[in-house]
């Protein structure tokens, strides 16, 4: 059947949506028994019902069977990554302490009304392709939007959950009282939609598949997304083309400057390269050679300055204040994690069953990008930012909802050696990232080993970090569907032989 980027079949029918008043709404619907030979026609139609609703009015999250007519227990959401499908949702746990927020329904058209509700739960269901899936702990917006679509199944509308008689107010303060009390987030699922369309053909739809003897060897089922067969052999030059884009549209021509520990200036220098402007990177004086040696010959100004990447940093900061240059930060700028966003937009559109994605956590674009697709297309996909022990100051920012420095930085993983956190980058992962998982640089050269061994690829550290999180704690991913990107390929011959072939060292 045809499908739209919306995500609902061309061939299917709005169905009117019924309004209070219609005795149907108080009636509570049947379990779904499958196999069920209407049910895919019915949540084309419940899909297709909430479409129509979101184009006319410009809101609406859910919608529940009952609210067309069809008694049976199933949802349609669609958080702006696209169909979600819940069927026979259940609630398995509810958290002890209540919230009370202002409600709308597409059945109570012209109603707001302020409602009790619990602040987290969770819920189990079958998805569209009858898979079992599990919600946990959910945030505090889409718990009550899940609570609010099983009443509905249950026969019960929200005008019965008004906690006072001034809890009932006309739709026409919806803005005020509904929409401005929810969550917003600074990077858009529009944008990252639009990156996933225009950014450069030759970063895009990469190769993704599972590696038998990597499955075999872990016990889970891994889905590797390569993101090193390009022009920077990095996933970088995503977010650097959709940065470039906007550049161009506000027509701003002056120098960029940036800091890079080498794949973020490389993407820079090639699109750089590519639209004749002026590209000054700030490396550090222990950044890899090999990256040094890609960003000169793309044509970047190349100055060496301190001995990490955040002194390279404020050494560029400086700079371009002083020289009326575009300073570029790698996790500030959205449209960076935006473009870094499409790689989830591959990975889903491949397999919306994920149940983790793990990630390496440096600035940040390439973990908030993902996590804030995977949290509206897949939301019970666990994600995970993966740090390195030697450089955890955002792993400690995370955890303590705060910005955190730290003195130093001591890995192999340079490409996610940051001492000094981007605040924006760090309030970017609140409600979207699961957790961040710590790896020393032992596994990670572990992990690297492992990928040359079962599927013959070679990486960088970075790009190894998350396959490291599952060997230093396999438990949890025993059995389970995951997704690794592979963020880089940029090794010395010294550091190919000493971390992935043990053979002896020899000089460059």
């Amino acid at each position: 059947m045809a499908q739209t980027n919306a995500g609902y079949s061309t061939h299917a029918s709005p169905l009117p949506i019924l309004s209070v008043g219609d005795s149907r709404l108080e009636m509570v619907a049947g379990e779904v028994h499958l196999p069920d030979p209407c049910l895919d026609a019915e949540i084309d139609s419940l899909h297709a019902t909430l479409e129509q609703f979101r184009q006319r009015f410009g809101y609406g999250r859910a919608i529940a069977a009952p609210q067309t007519g069809i008694m049976k227990r199933v949802i349609a959401m669609n958080l702006g990554a696209g169909r979600i499908t819940l069927i026979n949702p259940e609630i398995t746990w509810r958290s002890n302490d209540c919230i009370e927020l202002w409600d709308d329904c597409l059945s109570v058209p012209d109603k707001v009304v302020r409602v009790r509700r619990h602040r987290s739960i969770s819920i189990t269901y079958r998805d569209e392709q009858r898979r079992k899936r599990t919600w946990s702990h959910i945030a505090p917006d889409l718990s009550e939007l899940l609570q609010h679509e099983v009443d509905h199944l249950n026969g019960i509308l929200m005008l019965t959950r008004a906690v006072a008689e001034d809890a009932i107010r006309p739709i026409a303060q919806r803005q005020q009282l509904v929409a401005a009390s929810r969550p917003a987030h600074r990077l858009s699922l529009a944008q990252i939609a639009t990156a996933a369309r225009t950014i450069d053909p030759v970063f895009r739809n990469t190769p993704q598949y599972e590696c038998d003897a990597l499955n075999q060897a872990l016990n889970c089922r891994i889905t590797l997304k390569v993101e090193t067969l390009n022009p920077i052999r990095s996933f970088k030059g995503r977010g650097a083309d959709f940065f470039f884009q906007e550049l161009d549209a506000r027509n701003e021509t002056r120098p960029i400057v940036c800091a890079s520990a080498g794949n973020f200036g490389q993407a820079l220098a090639y699109f750089g390269r590519k639209r004749e402007r002026k590209i000054i990177v700030f490396a550090s004086s222990l950044a890899n050679p090999a990256k040094l040696d890609s960003m000169s010959t793309l044509g970047a100004d190349l100055r060496i300055v301190g001995d990490d990447y955040d002194a390279a940093k404020a050494a560029a900061k400086e700079f371009a204040a002083t020289q009326n240059a575009c300073m570029v930060e790698d996790g500030q700028e959205p449209e960076i994690s935006e473009g870094a966003g499409t790689i989830a937009v591959e990975l889903l559109a491949a397999n919306p069953a994920f149940d983790h994605i793990l990630l390496p956590l440096g600035n940040g674009a390439l973990l908030n990008g993902c996590a804030r697709w995977f949290k509206a297309a897949s939301p019970t996909t666990m994600v995970s930012g993966v740090v390195a022990a030697g450089a955890d100051c955002m792993r400690q920012s995370f955890q303590r909802k705060s910005v955190v420095q730290t003195e130093s930085v001591h890995t192999i993983a340079d490409g996610i050696a940051v001492r000094v956190p981007v605040p924006l980058a760090v309030s970017d992962m609140y409600g979207i990232v699961d957790d961040i998982r710590v790896v020393d640089d032992a596994r990670i050269k572990e992990a690297m080993r492992l990928l040359y061994r079962t599927a013959a690829l070679f990486v960088e550290p970075a790009a190894a970090a998350g396959l490291a999180a599952i060997l230093a704690q396999p438990e949890p991913f025993a059995g389970k569907s995951i997704a690794l990107v592979l963020t880089g390929a940029h090794l010395t011959k010294t550091q190919l032989q000493e971390w992935i072939l043990n053979e002896p060292s020899i000089r460059d």
